[in-house]
């Protein structure tokens, strides 16, 4: 027990003795903690740190007569060597010892002992191991309230006065539910002047299946339940059915005893349901290790012992996994029974895999899902409606500004602009060298893999996107193929080290290699996913063609005036030996089709055109889209 539980239990101690009698001292929350701290580690469940052959965590070992007497004489603190030893008269026969490093007992401690021994030194075990017993309450009255009166009596301690009905009844729906009380549900019940009011707003708010959600919130943690497997790869599972299973099971107030069994052994009832089964996937949450150096049979051991560990914690309020190694010191589970328990749960057919190998797998309709999908369907076709209306009414703006643009923009426009660098710089000692075209060579040293570092100020009032040009010879290796692995885009601000990342949603190229060619490597895609073991190539097409990448910004990015952009370019593949020659990096700052599309920008199809009138369908719609894209109306229905 805590140095700060003890000093709340004083004044009720000193409290009973100016009363008289001293009050009823509970076993379980007040000895045995003490007992537990100040003595288990020498006389406890341990065989091997046990001194003196003495047992004080059984009352058979606490009562039992020894040669000088016995430790505790129900009845009789004078005559219990307990007493004698925790205030001696010589205080080298004090206990616990100083050489434990455990401190020496409090006088209210002590007091407390006394207590209880003279009351008989009444046992109780563990909570878990005792059957619920029914408080005694009057017939009139909420039940709870007498409980609650009862022990704030025990702590000199009142109610507190009423709150008012509308603070009553957000405190109820945030209990309930999880959430607030609806305008309707808080108008009912300030209207209702019945003497039911309060029952009738509270079984409102049980029949809501917002209840069922909230009471699985504390089941699906116990449960250990995620939408992913929790190592490595993360990868997605999908145990939703069985969440939905609980939050099903307390709004149709399933029993308790049934809610138990379906969970532990749901497939094994008689005329078994596929509900029944899906509910056995409470031990199915248990993390999933699906990394290539593990051993299958070593994971699926693990996956069997913790079903075990947590049926003990949820159901018996035990912590059973320290019986995995020996018998429990604290709980009665001996090692033999732990094992028992988890052949059990060694019945499953499964081989320790994870992800969608993670066998068996039930195969499940869940009735939540069509009409969910319904309601969205219903909900997009009505919002189609209203994205369709919004491009309509946005031709006449869209013209006025395609007039505005033609007339402004010079015939020799140009979307992407080169960047010139700062700075170059490379991770493994390549030199880097910009011509006056602004594209780049690398020189110098050839390592196995390098990183390019292109650092520049950019001038554009914003950034949308990123092209690279890759120019041939495309590499310095002697395969010929490039492999970048992955991009990064960052901002820094100048003289700092502290770089911010630019997230890149999208990426699209001029070609696309099969994968199956080069060890995985061939898509723009994969270079921004952070794994050196895929990427983009280009092996398959000519040796001696240009290629092409572009980067989507995920929103127009602006610099501050002294910020600096880093576009930085990742060799790392598995082959080694691919590091670019030679490239231009290039920014943007048009939206949509400009970066989203390969070819000349749609700005610049206008540029080139005599007149809008000779357009082409293909290069007025790209620029309908680009218009598009920062036309607030329309903008609002299309994100919705």
């Amino acid at each position: 027990m805590a140095i700060c539980e003890r000093l709340l239990l004083l004044p009720l101690i000193l409290a009973s003795l100016a009363h008289g009698a001293p009050e009823p001292v509970r076993f379980r929350n007040q000895i045995l903690p003490l007992l537990s701290d100040k003595c288990f580690s020498c006389h406890g469940q341990d065989e091997k740190s046990r001194a003196a052959g003495l047992r004080l965590d059984t009352r058979e070992g606490a009562i039992a007569v020894r040669k000088n007497g016995a430790p505790i004489v129900p009845g009789k603190p004078q005559a219990s060597l307990l007493m004698d030893r925790v205030q001696p008269k010589d205080p080298k026969r004090v206990m616990p010892p100083p050489y434990s490093h455990k401190e020496a007992l409090l006088d209210s401690d002590v007091t407390l002992l006394r207590n209880w021994i003279e009351q008989g030194a009444p046992w109780e075990t563990h909570w878990a191991f005792d059957p619920p017993v029914k408080a005694a309450i009057a017939s009139e009255g909420n039940a709870i309230d007498q409980l609650v009166r009862r022990r704030l009596a025990r702590e000199n301690l009142t109610l507190s006065s009423a709150a008012p009905r509308h603070t009553l009844a957000r405190r109820l729906a945030f209990d309930i539910t999880g959430l607030p009380p609806t305008p309707q549900q808080l108008s009912n019940f300030l209207n209702d002047k019945s003497p039911q009011a309060y029952d009738h707003y509270v079984d409102s708010l049980l029949a809501s299946n917002h209840y069922g959600e909230r009471m699985a919130m504390w089941w699906l943690d116990a449960a250990r339940y995620s939408d992913t497997d929790g190592f490595q790869a993360d990868a997605t599972r999908t145990n939703w059915p069985w969440r939905d299973w609980v939050v099903n099971a307390f709004n149709t107030n399933l029993s308790y005893k049934q809610f138990t069994t379906e969970q532990l052994a749901g497939d094994l009832l008689p005329n078994d349901t596929k509900d029944q089964k899906l509910a056995t996937a409470f031990h199915r949450n248990h993390m999933t290790n699906g990394e290539g150096g593990r051993d299958p049979e070593e994971s699926r051991i693990d996956y069997v012992l913790d079903r075990a560990n947590t049926t003990g914690t949820v159901w018996l309020g035990l912590t059973l996994g320290c019986a995995q190694c020996h018998s429990h010191k604290f709980d009665p589970i001996s090692h033999n029974e732990y094992y028992s328990m988890t052949a059990f749960f060694n019945s499953i057919n499964e081989d320790g895999r994870a992800g969608n190998n993670a066998k068996p797998y039930l195969a499940y309709e869940s009735p939540y899902a069509a009409p969910a999908i319904a309601d969205v369907q219903r909900l997009v076709a009505v919002r189609k409606v209203k994205e369709q209306a919004a491009r309509k009414a946005a031709e006449n703006p869209f013209t006025a500004w395609l007039t505005q643009q033609k007339a402004k923009l010079p015939a020799d426009y140009q979307a992407w602009h080169p960047l010139k660098a700062a700075k170059l710089e490379t991770a493994e000692g390549t030199k880097l060298i910009q011509d006056a075209t602004l594209r780049i060579s690398a020189t110098g040293p050839t390592p196995r893999h390098d990183d390019y570092r292109v650092i520049a100020e950019v001038t554009t009032p914003q950034i949308t996107g990123i092209k690279l040009e890759v120019f041939p010879p495309l590499t310095r290796g002697k395969s010929g193929e490039f492999i970048l692995t992955d991009v990064k885009v960052q901002v820094r601000r100048r003289g700092s080290a502290q770089v911010r990342d630019i997230l890149i949603p999208n990426a699209i190229a001029d070609y696309t290699a099969d994968k199956k060619i080069y060890n995985n490597y061939g898509d723009i895609k994969d270079t921004l996913d952070d794994d050196p073991r895929n990427g983009w190539t280009t092996i398959g097409s000519p040796k001696d063609q240009p290629h092409t990448a572009q980067f989507e910004l995920s929103e127009p990015l602006t610099l501050a005036k002294d910020e600096e952009l880093i576009f930085e370019m990742r060799h790392r593949s598995t082959l080694g030996d691919d590091s670019i020659a030679g490239f231009l990096v290039s920014v943007t700052d048009q939206p949509g089709p400009a970066v989203r599309t390969l070819g000349p920008a749609p700005l610049e199809q206008l540029a080139r055109a005599a007149s809008i009138a000779v357009l082409t369908a293909e290069a007025r719609n790209r620029l309908m889209d680009q218009f598009l894209t920062t036309y607030p109306a329309y903008v609002e229905a299309r994100s919705e």
